[in-house]
């Protein structure tokens, strides 16, 4: 069983602290940066493109997630699809980054013109659902992967908000269900206190990465850096 791969996202808003944060994972050594750009105060797709280029540029060989999470998918973003596209497609263009995060409410043609695009650019994709009320039933959750498991992502990931102990386990389940059947990589995590346990199982549920904050949490529930670094240490086989 492989210990899960941590990612760090950066949810500054201010382009010197957005950079400043940047050095600061790389010197700590963090194995993937997120860079959460709904919460940049950023104006503008190509400045945004100079920024992630920035970022690449302070973090070198350590891999960049380039995410835009929409309000209705628990972000701060307020961009119509049209406009993800453009901004997903020209940041996908510049080549300066090394994953991106595509929500999978997104239309399907978006979806697929944008998983193609990436991977024809060798960037690897995360097609993504949240859901920041509750956790589905197991069968929905099951249809939910398979449904997703159709688009040619590299990577399925699926977080839900855990409103009891039934619902930990039931993503839990889902998610080894899957992967047991399935070469796609997936992440999944139940959100919250009660499913804090989520994060740190994914040598169990085979999760291949989980997430972690630096300073500001992204999701709630999300533990730090250094905890969830000290807690896969122990509960990873």
């Amino acid at each position: 069983m492989t210990k899960p791969i941590i990612i760090v996202s950066i949810t500054e808003k201010e382009h010197s602290k957005i950079l400043e944060e940047a050095k600061m994972m790389k010197q700590a050594n963090v194995a993937v940066v997120e860079w959460r750009v709904d919460f940049a105060e950023i104006t503008g797709i190509t400045k945004l493109a100079q920024i992630a280029g920035k970022l690449k540029e302070i973090l070198q060989d350590t891999p960049l997630l380039f995410t835009y999470r929409s309000i209705k998918e628990g972000g701060q973003g307020q961009f119509s699809p049209e406009n993800i596209y453009a901004l997903l497609h020209y940041i996908i263009s510049q080549k300066q980054i090394d994953m991106i995060d595509i929500e999978f409410n997104l239309p399907q043609k978006i979806c697929n013109l944008l998983i193609d695009y990436a991977k024809q650019s060798q960037i690897i994709t995360i097609l993504s659902l949240h859901d920041f009320t509750k956790t589905p039933e197991l069968k929905i959750l099951e249809k939910q992967f398979e449904e997703m498991s159709k688009f040619n992502t590299t990577i399925i990931k699926i977080a839900t908000m855990a409103n009891s102990g039934e619902d930990v386990l039931n993503l839990m389940v889902a998610t080894r269900k899957f992967t047991d059947q399935s070469s796609q990589k997936v992440i999944t995590m139940a959100m919250g206190k009660l499913g804090a346990i989520s994060r740190l199982a994914g040598s169990i549920t085979n999760s291949s990465y989980t997430f972690a904050s630096f300073h500001k949490a992204s999701a709630p529930g999300q533990l730090s850096y250094q905890r969830t670094k000290e807690f896969l240490d122990l509960f990873s086989v």
